[in-house]
């Protein structure tokens, strides 16, 4: 579920975001999945974070989805840098979709994924840890 779909940038975002099959398909399942997450308004591409503590701390673990060439986008797992002034981001890697090949059962393992602040042992299925291509920064 996402916990801030009534927020009013939020609502703005996720009128944009449907215009895009991809995007819309998987802010649908954002929508109906058993974890809160919340959706980043001001990001470019469709970004959710996980919004319960993971081992008593807060959870910082942030999924940026985004194109990277015709019908093909990226899942980025990545946490921002805890200081205040960086722009750094720790990645955990990438999973590759091609948008008429795109699982239901994988996002949701993105969404477990999220949820539970990138535990190493149950990376998604087909993550990359390394790519060739640009994430946007914002």
């Amino acid at each position: 579920m996402i916990v801030n779909g009534s927020d009013p940038g939020v609502l703005e975002k996720r009128r944009e975001l449907a215009s895009t099959a991809l995007f819309g398909a998987v802010l649908e399942a954002a929508e109906s999945a058993p974890y809160p997450l919340r959706l980043c308004p001001d990001a470019s591409g469709l970004e959710l974070g996980g919004t319960e503590p993971v081992a008593g701390r807060p959870n910082r673990s942030l999924m940026k989805l985004f194109p990277i060439g015709p019908r093909r986008f990226a899942a980025f797992f990545y946490k921002r840098s805890q200081v205040p002034f960086s722009r750094d981001r720790f990645a955990y890697g990438a999973v590759i979709v091609e948008e008429s090949r795109l699982d239901a059962g994988d996002v949701e393992r993105w969404f477990r994924w999220l949820h539970e602040g990138f535990p190493p042992e149950t990376p998604p299925p087909r993550i990359k840890r390394a790519f060739a291509f640009t994430v946007p920064d914002d």
